[in-house]
């Protein structure tokens, strides 16, 4: 079987799968300061709940560019106080769940929930009520299905648009983050299959592009040294390079080229191709995702103002 074979029916298999599933869409989790007056000890418990009520939902915070947010309002509805010893706090919090398109400033929806917190002192009050957070909440999972119709409705509309940017920045050989942007797609939608192709195509290039330094950078070592030290130093760099490359052949004769000039056992070795492409396939799709996903944790993480909301 050919490889655009290969990959053009991973694709359209990946993305029948999803949706006779549930189609996962990507999300980002903020917890604005001037939006949400939590207690700072308290906000990561908080940004921890959000995690775990987006992806028992379906949706996934990995994908590092998206415009959609899922965010919480915290108001203090009574606070009083039980006798000790200890002495309790006891907190009694009303949370207003948002779902919205921050580019737009589009506003889903929204789902309002009371919990009560008990705890020795105010911030333990805190985490002790995000903590009784309930993902299958009715009202919550009715939000989250509302928000990701309209999620859906966002990809099938624009992944021209997104791929038509990842291109662009492809061009100016920012491939990195061409790849964070293109696989932000989800399979599901109607632009998946196409977005997932040029997603490989780009880690390709973007894989050629880092293995074909690995090579050089050898080869000038290689050729400044010519003695033992030099073909150990030379050789690490040959074995880091990917099977996947395209400089791959070159690597490995130049690795034999350099044991037999040097006549000494260096140990390394290349690695082997592999022989499965499916397997081949799937292992680069979840090698590009990995890159893209890599890449935006890399990026200094940027706050939207979500007083807007309100």
């Amino acid at each position: 079987m050919k490889r655009n074979s290969i990959l053009m029916a991973m694709c359209l298999w990946a993305a029948a799968s999803v949706h006779a599933q549930d189609c996962v869409m990507p999300v980002s989790i903020q917890l604005d300061e001037d939006f949400s007056a939590v207690p700072s000890a308290a906000s990561s418990v908080l940004y921890q709940t959000l995690n775990r009520v987006a992806t028992e939902n379906g949706l996934t915070t990995e994908a590092p560019t998206t415009p959609f947010v899922l965010t919480v309002h915290c108001d203090v509805l009574d606070k009083s106080n039980l006798p000790g010893p200890p002495i309790q706090t006891v907190y009694n919090l009303g949370l207003t769940f948002y779902m919205a398109d921050t580019y737009t400033q589009k506003k889903f929806g929204t789902a309002y929930i009371t919990l009560d917190g008990v705890g020795t002192g105010e911030v333990k009050s805190y985490i002790n009520a995000f903590r009784r957070i309930n993902a299958h909440n009715g009202e919550i999972t009715s939000l989250i299905n509302r928000g990701k119709r309209n999620m859906l409705n966002y990809y099938d509309t624009q992944y021209p648009n997104i791929i038509k940017e990842a291109k662009r920045l492809a061009s100016l050989q920012n491939f990195e983050e061409a790849l964070t942007m293109v696989l932000s797609i989800p399979l599901c939608s109607k632009g998946g299959s196409e977005a997932a192709k040029y997603g490989l195509q780009l880690y390709s290039q973007n894989l050629d592009r880092m293995n074909l330094f690995l090579l050089n950078r050898a080869k000038g070592l290689w050729a400044a040294g010519q003695d033992k030290q030099a073909a150990f130093d030379a050789c690490a760099l040959l074995a880091q390079i990917d099977p996947d490359a395209a400089c791959y052949d070159d690597a490995v004769k130049m690795m034999k080229e350099i044991k037999g000039q040097v006549r000494s056992d260096i140990d390394f070795e290349m690695r082997e191709k592999y022989h499965d492409q499916i397997q081949l396939e799937q292992a680069r799709i979840d090698a590009a995702k990995a890159v893209g996903v890599a890449y935006g944790k890399g990026q200094k993480q940027s706050t939207t103002n979500l007083m807007w909301l309100k």
